[in-house]
């Protein structure tokens, strides 16, 4: 029973702000979902990343251990991916970064803070800002067609993230009034985004069942498998271990859709996929949880 307890502290409060979200957009309610991602991907997550990384010191070793699994992560997934739809003569520009890039943000970050802690929190900020830059990068340039540096260069959590480990190799220390600032913004990242995603949930329509419930499927088995292999393969150990895991398993992120709503990739497909993967989530989260723990 102790255990179920702790599970459910950890994966009801997710779920409990996505409701939020769902039962705000079924009863009819407007939602600014620019507004809101505005809000959290140039100043909430941004402070989060200073604001965590001010307060929580990581051996630079450790932070590497968790870069080089994110980047391998995200590389043997693209090329496994980019070979399903090849032989499923699937489109790559609509599919494609649906399948590469989980929702490492709104559901992988408050997992990973209220199972593992601060230092957990910091350890997915890595596996995120990776995720984050290339998502608005190689997924924006594999939706649209084309590539642009100038994206990478205005993406404020790279940025924050350089703060962050200038912060860590000077030893330097936040004073009280900047740290408070940045823990004040930075902690309405995840209400807001686990908010923004129920909303968005609540306006999808599936479209193609058993195509979504495929590349759903395949989305959080084969990222299990590739972050279980990849953390096996490298020995990581403990908090490290779960996060890599964690993060790799997630569902489709909902900013795929939003690429495939603006460069007309198939957005209807696209949409089923997130929220297939995200209802079966609510199964395969507490067991990966239950494993990991």
């Amino acid at each position: 029973m102790a255990i179920l307890a702790e599970l459910a502290a950890i994966v009801l409060p997710v779920f409990f702000c996505a409701g939020i979200g769902l039962f705000w957009t079924r009863t009819g309610h407007k939602f600014d979902s620019d507004l809101v991602a505005t809000l959290v991907f140039k100043i909430a997550v941004p402070c989060l990343i200073i604001a965590t990384f001010g307060k929580i010191k990581l051996e630079f070793s450790v932070i590497a251990e968790i870069a080089l699994a994110a980047t391998i992560i995200y590389l043997v997934t693209a090329l496994i991916a980019a070979i399903v739809l090849r032989l499923f003569c699937l489109p790559f520009p609509a599919y494609l970064p649906s399948m590469i890039f989980p929702r490492v943000g709104s559901m992988g970050l408050p997992a990973s803070l209220f199972a593992f802690g601060e230092k957990g929190l910091a350890l997915a900020l890595v596996f995120f800002t990776l995720g984050a830059v290339g998502t608005f990068t190689v997924g924006a340039a594999i939706a649209s067609g084309r590539f642009s540096l100038g994206k990478l260069a205005r993406e404020p959590a790279l940025w924050a993230a350089v703060i962050a480990m200038i912060l860590m190799w000077f030893d330097i220390s936040l004073p009280k009034w900047i740290y408070d600032s940045t823990k004040l913004l930075g902690g309405m990242a995840f209400p807001l985004q686990l908010i923004a995603l129920g909303c968005s949930l609540g306006r999808f329509q599936v479209s193609s069942l058993p195509r979504g419930i495929g590349l759903g499927l395949f989305r959080l088995g084969v990222g299990f498998l590739i972050g279980w292999s990849v953390a096996e393969y490298f020995a990581l150990e403990g908090i490290v271990r779960a996060i890599v895991i964690l993060q790799s398993s997630m569902p489709v992120a909902v900013s795929n859709y939003l690429f495939a709503v603006i460069y007309k990739r198939e957005p209807e497909e696209v949409a089923s996929m997130v929220l297939i993967s995200t209802g079966m989530s609510v199964v395969t989260l507490p067991l990966l949880l239950l494993y990991l723990l």
